[in-house]
């Protein structure tokens, strides 16, 4: 298949933003806050003190132990509180199964032909129980899931609940007690539906029970701020504006998303998950683990189409090359080519 110049899929999982509370005697919903501290940070840094030829700055003895004042904010939960909750909402659609947007007839009917082929394989159960497993994990906490006990609910818009009563006690390789394992598929059998049929609206709410200790810190989402712009808060988090004025700390939706799409342990041996990307871009060492010079990122896989669909329609077990491609049309994107 050649790739066209107008080439495009929607993304297919719409989560929210992920809003930080507690409750109280008088309140269930009470919006956890950030506070700005003002700290005298230390000149520790490796260009503080050396040239990038590892040379000693001429520096006064005085001169690295002054201070470097910073305004950041940090986020605690409060006093006496003994559980944190996070929650946010997720809603799913049929939108791998065809492009948003191609100008190739041939193309479209090709790839739409391997996604229902994948799905009469099974691959989308597979990845419906993927995308389940992280969000039953607790994956989209990141940093806070180092915390005490910690229930899972998930609330779908058939009218279904479903719990994993404490997060430590799992993991993505172990093997899941039978009720956490039902719990698992039954959840996946919804999610799997409603990546597949176009006529069905699916939604779900998430929230996260979390035990805390005293006073513990609470790392939400940062807002990224541009080295030029002059700020006086160097560190600032995302936020969401409540309805008495209040702001309660948050994750902005990208960062539930990054969460999500943890899946991909298709590129290799190595039982390392990458956020599902075109390139297999692994931020923890800084590399791209299905580079443009290797045969396994998204681009040299989808060219072959035809080949995956020709082993679809003859074998019943999918290549992992295929699950990955349908993970990135779930991710959804512009894929097309520079016009000349």
């Amino acid at each position: 298949m050649e790739l066209s110049n107008f080439f495009k899929y929607e993304r297919s999982l719409h989560p929210g933003k992920a809003v930080f509370y507690y409750k109280t005697t008088e309140c269930d919903f009470v919006p956890l806050e950030a506070e700005v501290t003002r700290i005298r940070g230390q000149k520790a840094g490796f260009a503080e003190g050396f040239t990038n030829d590892f040379l000693p700055r001429n520096l006064a003895p005085q001169d690295l132990a002054h201070c470097n004042p910073l305004a950041i904010e940090e986020c605690y939960v409060p006093p006496n509180v003994e559980h944190l909750y996070c929650r946010f909402s997720l809603r799913a659609q049929a939108n791998s199964i065809s492009p948003a947007a191609c100008n190739s007839p041939e193309a479209i009917a090709l790839l739409t032909s391997i996604t229902e082929q994948f799905n009469r394989r099974g691959g989308y159960k597979e990845l419906a129980i993927r995308y389940c497993k992280n969000l039953l994990l607790g994956t989209w906490l990141w940093r806070n899931q180092n915390s005490g006990n910690t229930t899972i609910l998930v609330k779908t818009s058939l009218g279904n609940s479903y719990e994993i009563a404490n997060t430590r006690g799992l993991a993505w390789e172990s093997q899941w007690p039978k009720e956490d394992l039902l719990t698992l598929n039954q959840l996946s059998d919804e999610l799997c539906v409603a990546l597949t049929d176009p006529s069905v609206y699916w939604h779900a709410d998430i929230t996260a029970k979390i035990s805390t200790t005293f006073c513990q810190e609470i790392y939400p989402s940062q807002v990224f701020n541009l080295k030029e712009n002059k700020v006086d808060v160097t560190k600032v988090f995302s936020k969401v504006k409540c309805v008495d004025g209040r702001q309660a700390v948050s994750f902005n939706s990208v960062k539930i998303g990054a969460a999500l799409q943890l899946i991909d342990d298709w590129w290799g041996d190595d039982s390392k998950r990458l956020r599902v990307h075109e390139y297999g871009a692994d931020k923890e060492l800084n590399i791209a683990r299905r580079g443009p010079d290797s045969t396994l990122n998204f681009y040299s896989i989808i060219v072959n189409a035809e080949k995956y669909l020709t082993e679809l329609n003859e074998n019943n077990e999918v290549n992992p090359d295929v699950y990955y491609l349908i993970a990135v049309l779930i991710k959804g994107g512009m894929f097309q080519k520079k016009a000349n």
